[in-house]
């Protein structure tokens, strides 16, 4: 082997060699692109599965949300229908006892105008206790007065 042939099989081999470490970091960068990927690929996959689990999280919540919501339009149409009766109720009232202060009223105004000789027992019974309380000229008490001071007594 001479020198020549020496100098092109080094130059061969050295140009194998070459293209040998070429072809391994080409190699290597593409294991590491396809890890990178693969990380890629699996952290995809993870924020997909978390983002259905908080959509469904969200939907039930909305869910939640809007049945709650309903119950309290519900309790407060409730509380205004109430209100309204309680309302009705109380001007009924109101009502019944203005009529009865009318009628006792014109019935005292009959008895004193009109004495009567015979008496109910509602009336009698009423009668007995106005008569148990006696007749006081004014108030008891004034404002900076004393209060035993009647206008009949006053001289």
């Amino acid at each position: 082997m001479d020198d020549d042939e020496f100098q092109r099989i080094k130059e061969e081999e050295k140009k194998h060699l070459r293209a040998k470490k070429r072809l391994q970091r080409t190699l290597k960068a593409l294991k590491q692109r396809n890890e990178v990927q693969s990380v890629v690929q699996r952290m995809k996959q993870g924020a997909s599965r978390l983002l259905d689990e908080t959509e469904s999280l969200v939907d039930s919540l909305r869910r939640t949300i809007a049945q709650d919501q309903a119950r309290f339009d519900v309790a407060l149409d409730d509380e205004l229908i109430e209100d309204e009766e309680l309302h009705a109720a109380e001007e009924e009232l109101r009502e019944e006892r203005a009529e009865e202060l009318v009628r006792r009223m014109k019935a005292e105004q009959d008895a004193t105008s009109h004495p009567r000789p015979s008496m109910s027992e509602d009336e009698e019974s009423s009668d007995t206790e106005s008569d148990d309380k006696p007749e006081q000229g004014g108030p008891d008490k004034t404002i900076g007065r004393m209060g035993d001071l009647r206008p009949d007594e006053s001289s």
